[in-house]
C-alpha cells in the first residue's frame, strides 16, 4: 500500500465542488451533507469511490450510514480511522 495515500480535509472539499458541485459556503466542517439534501444518494456512489481510491482502504456496507458520512468532519474522522486500522494491520504483518 502506498503510505502517501490519504483523504484530506482539501481533497475531501475539492471534490464536493467539483464532482457533486456543492457551494463552498455550503461546506463547513460540521454542516450536514446527507440529511439537508446537499448530496443525494447516487452522489453517495462517487464519494464513496472517491475515499476508497484517495484513502486506499475499501468501505464496509454497513458503516454507510448518517453516522459517519453526514458532515465532513464525520468523514474525515471515518477515513481517518480506516487509515489507522490499515496502519495497523500493516505493522501486524
Amino acid at each position: 500500500m502506498d503510505v502517501t495515500m490519504a483523504v484530506t480535509k482539501e481533497n475531501l472539499m475539492r471534490f464536493l465542488q467539483e464532482e457533486l458541485t456543492v457551494k463552498e459556503a455550503d461546506l463547513a466542517p460540521d454542516a450536514p451533507l446527507f440529511s439537508s439534501g446537499l448530496i443525494d444518494s447516487f452522489s453517495l456512489v462517487s464519494l464513496l469511490s472517491f475515499l476508497e481510491t484517495e484513502g486506499g482502504f475499501m468501505i464496509d456496507p454497513v458503516d454507510v450510514n448518517l453516522e459517519n458520512f453526514d458532515t465532513i468532519e464525520r468523514i474525515l474522522a471515518y477515513a481517518a480511522g480506516q487509515s489507522a486500522a490499515l496502519g495497523q494491520e500493516a505493522a501486524a504483518s
